[in-house]
């Protein structure tokens, strides 16, 4: 069966690229604040609450990224022990990872140091 000739009037897919997402405002920039009150504002009754609210939120903004970034902080910091350990010959595997593990770390730091550490190991 001959196959038809393409009509003139059917066009093909537009390709569209997926560009890398773009760069976050920095806090306390007037695209940062816009970006904010977009998001937030309307939990407020007031401008001067708003205000406040922001305000807030770039105070503790570095003791917020410092606790959310904990987990992946202690990770590193075990995985490049484990690195340092096997470059110096002091660790053969991950079951070395409770010799070396910082004996002032407890819960979850602990749990994500020795993570970071055995995980040197993995293939």
């Amino acid at each position: 069966m001959p196959l038809c000739p393409r009509s003139s009037s059917v066009q093909p897919p537009k390709v569209t690229h997926v560009n890398a997402p773009a760069t976050p405002p920095k806090p306390g920039s007037p695209e940062h604040w816009h970006a904010w009150l977009q998001q937030y504002g309307g939990d407020y009754t007031t401008d001067a609450e708003r205000r406040a609210a922001y305000d807030d939120f770039q105070t503790n903004l570095d003791t917020l990224q410092a606790v959310f970034s904990q987990s992946d902080d202690m990770h590193t910091a075990g995985y490049l022990e484990a690195h340092e350990r096997v470059a110096s010959g002091d660790a053969d595997g991950p079951d070395d990872a409770e010799t070396w593990v910082p004996a002032n770390l407890n819960g979850y730091a602990r749990a994500d140091w020795l993570e970071g550490f055995r995980s040197h190991f993995e293939l």
